[in-house]
Protein backbone atom coordinates (compact mmCIF):
# COMPACT_ATOMS: atom_id res chain seq x y z
CA UNK A 1 0.00 0.00 0.00
CA UNK A 2 1.71 2.97 -1.69
CA UNK A 3 0.50 5.69 1.37
CA UNK A 4 2.24 3.44 4.01
CA UNK A 5 5.78 3.75 2.82
CA UNK A 6 5.44 7.43 1.89
CA UNK A 7 3.75 7.38 -1.75
CA UNK A 8 0.25 8.01 -2.91
CA UNK A 9 -1.93 5.47 -4.66
CA UNK A 10 -2.67 5.96 -7.94
CA UNK A 11 -5.60 4.26 -9.21
CA UNK A 12 -6.29 3.50 -13.07
CA UNK A 13 -8.95 2.13 -15.41
CA UNK A 14 -7.36 -0.70 -17.64
CA UNK A 15 -4.55 -2.78 -18.71
CA UNK A 16 -3.02 0.21 -21.28
CA UNK A 17 -3.48 2.82 -18.50
CA UNK A 18 -1.49 0.21 -15.93
CA UNK A 19 1.28 -0.46 -18.33
CA UNK A 20 2.14 3.37 -18.89
CA UNK A 21 1.36 4.41 -15.15
CA UNK A 22 3.57 1.60 -14.18
CA UNK A 23 6.47 2.57 -16.30
CA UNK A 24 6.48 5.95 -14.33
CA UNK A 25 8.43 5.55 -11.36
CA UNK A 26 11.29 3.53 -12.60
CA UNK A 27 12.64 7.19 -13.69
CA UNK A 28 12.62 8.41 -10.27
CA UNK A 29 11.26 12.09 -10.86
CA UNK A 30 7.96 10.63 -9.25
CA UNK A 31 6.71 8.24 -6.76
CA UNK A 32 3.31 6.75 -7.02
CA UNK A 33 2.17 2.83 -6.78
CA UNK A 34 -0.52 2.07 -9.47
CA UNK A 35 -3.37 -0.18 -8.81
CA UNK A 36 -5.54 -1.25 -11.85
CA UNK A 37 -9.01 -2.15 -12.20
CA UNK A 38 -10.91 -3.42 -14.75
CA UNK A 39 -12.75 -0.12 -16.21
CA UNK A 40 -15.69 1.31 -14.26
CA UNK A 41 -14.23 -0.89 -11.21
CA UNK A 42 -12.59 2.12 -10.22
CA UNK A 43 -15.79 4.02 -8.88
CA UNK A 44 -15.80 0.74 -6.62
CA UNK A 45 -11.78 0.64 -6.06
CA UNK A 46 -12.10 3.94 -5.16
CA UNK A 47 -15.04 3.96 -2.32
CA UNK A 48 -13.51 1.08 -0.49
CA UNK A 49 -10.11 2.57 -0.52
CA UNK A 50 -11.72 6.05 1.06
CA UNK A 51 -13.55 3.63 3.97
CA UNK A 52 -10.39 1.91 4.77
CA UNK A 53 -7.85 5.35 4.92
CA UNK A 54 -10.78 7.01 6.69
CA UNK A 55 -10.26 4.38 9.14
CA UNK A 56 -6.28 4.80 9.21
CA UNK A 57 -5.53 8.08 8.53
CA UNK A 58 -6.59 11.79 9.34
CA UNK A 59 -7.28 13.46 5.95
CA UNK A 60 -4.96 15.99 5.10
CA UNK A 61 -3.29 15.34 1.69
CA UNK A 62 -4.81 12.86 -0.62
CA UNK A 63 -3.36 8.79 -0.25
CA UNK A 64 -4.43 9.10 -3.41
CA UNK A 65 -6.26 9.61 -6.56
CA UNK A 66 -8.22 7.92 -9.57
CA UNK A 67 -7.18 8.46 -13.32
CA UNK A 68 -10.02 8.53 -15.24
CA UNK A 69 -9.90 9.26 -18.92
CA UNK A 70 -11.02 13.02 -19.84
CA UNK A 71 -14.42 11.92 -21.55
CA UNK A 72 -15.64 10.73 -18.18
CA UNK A 73 -17.31 13.41 -15.56
CA UNK A 74 -15.57 13.08 -12.46
CA UNK A 75 -17.96 12.48 -9.49
CA UNK A 76 -18.52 15.12 -7.36
CA UNK A 77 -17.36 14.98 -3.68
CA UNK A 78 -20.73 14.52 -1.46
CA UNK A 79 -20.78 12.62 2.05
CA UNK A 80 -22.05 9.05 0.38
CA UNK A 81 -19.13 9.43 -1.72
CA UNK A 82 -16.14 11.31 0.15
CA UNK A 83 -12.93 11.89 -1.62
CA UNK A 84 -11.15 13.07 1.36
CA UNK A 85 -8.51 10.22 0.77
CA UNK A 86 -8.42 9.29 -2.85
CA UNK A 87 -9.80 12.08 -5.06
CA UNK A 88 -10.66 11.51 -8.48
CA UNK A 89 -8.79 13.38 -11.20
CA UNK A 90 -8.99 13.67 -15.55
CA UNK A 91 -6.73 13.47 -18.34
CA UNK A 92 -7.63 16.38 -20.16
CA UNK A 93 -7.24 14.07 -23.16
CA UNK A 94 -9.93 11.73 -24.51
CA UNK A 95 -7.98 9.62 -23.09
CA UNK A 96 -4.64 7.45 -22.52
CA UNK A 97 -4.23 6.55 -26.74
CA UNK A 98 -4.46 10.07 -27.40
CA UNK A 99 -1.04 10.72 -25.38
CA UNK A 100 1.02 8.48 -28.02
CA UNK A 101 0.05 11.44 -30.48
CA UNK A 102 1.67 14.03 -28.46
CA UNK A 103 4.75 15.91 -29.75
CA UNK A 104 6.89 14.49 -27.10
CA UNK A 105 5.74 10.89 -27.66
CA UNK A 106 6.59 10.75 -31.15
CA UNK A 107 9.80 12.77 -31.17
CA UNK A 108 11.01 9.95 -28.57
CA UNK A 109 9.59 7.49 -31.29
CA UNK A 110 11.73 9.76 -33.78
CA UNK A 111 8.86 11.25 -35.99
CA UNK A 112 6.89 14.12 -35.79
CA UNK A 113 3.14 14.96 -36.38
CA UNK A 114 3.25 15.98 -39.56
CA UNK A 115 5.63 12.86 -40.62
CA UNK A 116 3.27 10.59 -38.92
CA UNK A 117 0.09 11.88 -40.38
CA UNK A 118 1.52 11.66 -43.84
CA UNK A 119 2.63 8.40 -43.58
CA UNK A 120 -0.57 7.20 -41.77
CA UNK A 121 -2.24 8.64 -44.79
CA UNK A 122 -0.20 6.43 -47.25
CA UNK A 123 -0.58 3.68 -45.51
CA UNK A 124 -4.15 3.72 -44.67
CA UNK A 125 -5.64 1.62 -47.75
CA UNK A 126 -3.49 -1.84 -46.20
CA UNK A 127 -5.66 -2.00 -42.78
CA UNK A 128 -9.18 -3.05 -44.27
CA UNK A 129 -12.42 -1.91 -42.13
CA UNK A 130 -9.82 0.49 -40.32
CA UNK A 131 -8.41 2.28 -43.68
CA UNK A 132 -11.51 5.04 -43.87
CA UNK A 133 -10.49 6.10 -40.35
CA UNK A 134 -6.59 5.82 -40.75
CA UNK A 135 -7.48 7.79 -44.04
CA UNK A 136 -9.34 10.40 -42.13
CA UNK A 137 -5.73 11.28 -39.77
CA UNK A 138 -5.24 14.63 -40.98
CA UNK A 139 -8.39 16.29 -40.07
CA UNK A 140 -8.28 14.91 -36.43
CA UNK A 141 -7.86 16.32 -32.92
CA UNK A 142 -5.27 15.00 -31.14
CA UNK A 143 -6.77 15.33 -28.07
CA UNK A 144 -9.99 14.42 -28.59
CA UNK A 145 -10.27 12.20 -31.45
CA UNK A 146 -11.05 8.25 -30.35
CA UNK A 147 -8.40 6.50 -31.22
CA UNK A 148 -8.85 2.97 -29.30
CA UNK A 149 -10.13 0.62 -32.09
CA UNK A 150 -7.06 2.08 -34.37
CA UNK A 151 -3.79 2.71 -32.12
CA UNK A 152 -2.34 -0.80 -32.93
CA UNK A 153 -2.73 0.22 -36.26
CA UNK A 154 -1.39 3.58 -35.63
CA UNK A 155 1.79 1.84 -33.48
CA UNK A 156 2.70 -0.24 -36.47
CA UNK A 157 2.56 2.46 -39.02
CA UNK A 158 4.42 5.04 -36.98
CA UNK A 159 6.89 2.92 -35.10
CA UNK A 160 9.42 0.61 -37.31
CA UNK A 161 10.81 -0.57 -34.35
CA UNK A 162 7.34 -2.19 -32.69
CA UNK A 163 7.67 -1.37 -29.27
CA UNK A 164 4.18 -1.16 -27.64
CA UNK A 165 2.50 2.51 -27.96
CA UNK A 166 2.06 2.40 -24.02
CA UNK A 167 5.61 1.44 -23.13
CA UNK A 168 6.37 4.98 -25.25
CA UNK A 169 4.30 6.87 -23.39
CA UNK A 170 5.17 5.63 -20.15
CA UNK A 171 8.80 6.26 -20.93
CA UNK A 172 8.18 9.96 -22.31
CA UNK A 173 5.87 10.78 -18.66
CA UNK A 174 8.48 9.45 -16.87
CA UNK A 175 11.56 11.09 -17.70
CA UNK A 176 10.81 14.37 -16.50
CA UNK A 177 8.15 16.02 -15.24
CA UNK A 178 6.30 16.35 -18.11
CA UNK A 179 5.85 19.66 -20.27
CA UNK A 180 4.90 21.31 -23.73
CA UNK A 181 2.18 19.17 -25.61
CA UNK A 182 1.97 16.30 -23.14
CA UNK A 183 1.62 17.79 -20.39
CA UNK A 184 -1.13 19.91 -22.13
CA UNK A 185 -2.75 16.63 -22.53
CA UNK A 186 -2.42 15.19 -19.06
CA UNK A 187 -3.24 18.32 -17.49
CA UNK A 188 -2.19 20.16 -14.41
CA UNK A 189 -4.32 18.53 -12.17
CA UNK A 190 -3.01 15.11 -12.68
CA UNK A 191 0.47 16.77 -12.58
CA UNK A 192 -0.12 18.44 -9.70
CA UNK A 193 -1.44 15.16 -7.98
CA UNK A 194 1.75 13.53 -9.07
CA UNK A 195 4.68 16.02 -9.35
CA UNK A 196 3.89 17.84 -6.69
Amino acid sequence: MGPLFGVPLLLVEGDDDYRIWSQVPRHHKTSFAVIPSNGDEIYEYQRVLEKIFGSLRAPSKPAGFALLDGDKNSPQPNPRSPQDHVQFVNLRCREAENLFLTDEVLGMVGTSWSRASATILKESSQYGNKASKLASVQSWNRQSEDLKDVINEINKIVDSKNVHWTLWVGRCIGRNKPSGQLADFLGPALIAALWA
